[in-house]
């Protein structure tokens, strides 16, 4: 009966160790899931990254053939105007025909200025990118640490809780201990002290 009243008494703090317990695994959860939302939302940056290079590298290839192109045709102007000079040094009338010069001279401005706008745009759009993309990564990557971090500081609280509390159950239990070992003596010491006095009862009788 007595024990079954211990027993009884000491399921509540049972009950909350094991409620901390059970909290704790629960916030443990949270982190492992936060931690691999965390390493998938690296994958993905690296991923963009690699995506970002790659147009990168296609960019520099494009930039590289109008370079090319834009040699081609500075040296084919060249030539044209070579020819032009050396025309009128042979006494040509009227030189390297003057509408066709004015058209390639007209050509060669319009690419020079498309190609300058082309490069603009590709570092503005490379930058923009860059920024757009470092910015929201580290927004994400903040608020995802300040939530780690609160969740980590609850379960550092709620361990040290659960801690006191088994310390505080183990201390109960040693004391519930002492108090049997003390009643198993007192009762054993009371036996033998109702055993003697019937003793001495019996041999007065006699």
């Amino acid at each position: 009966m007595g024990s079954s009243h211990t027993k009884d008494k000491c399921s509540p703090n049972e009950k909350l160790v094991e409620y901390l317990k059970n909290k704790v695994m629960i916030l443990q959860g949270e982190i492992n899931e936060m931690m691999s939302i965390r390493e998938s939302e690296y994958q993905s940056y690296e991923h963009d990254s690699i995506f970002f290079e790659l147009k990168q590298a296609e960019w520099k290839r494009e930039r590289r053939k109008l370079k090319a192109e834009l040699k081609r045709l500075r040296m084919a102007c060249e030539e044209k105007e070579e020819m032009r000079l050396k025309c009128k040094c042979d006494g040509c009338e009227n030189g390297w025909p003057m509408g066709r010069d004015e058209t390639v001279e007209k050509w060669k401005q319009l690419y020079l200025a498309v190609k300058i706008e082309l490069d603009d745009l590709i570092q503005r759009t490379h930058r923009e990118e860059r920024r757009g993309w470092k910015t929201e990564e580290e927004d994400m990557l903040m608020e995802l640490k300040k939530e780690l971090i609160s969740k980590q500081e609850r379960m550092e609280i709620l361990e040290a809780k659960l801690m006191s509390m088994e310390d505080q159950e183990s201390r109960r239990q040693r004391e519930m201990d002492i108090l049997r070992q003390s009643l198993r003596i007192m009762s054993h010491k009371k036996r033998a002290a109702t055993t003697s006095a019937r003793g001495q009862s019996r041999n007065s009788d006699i």
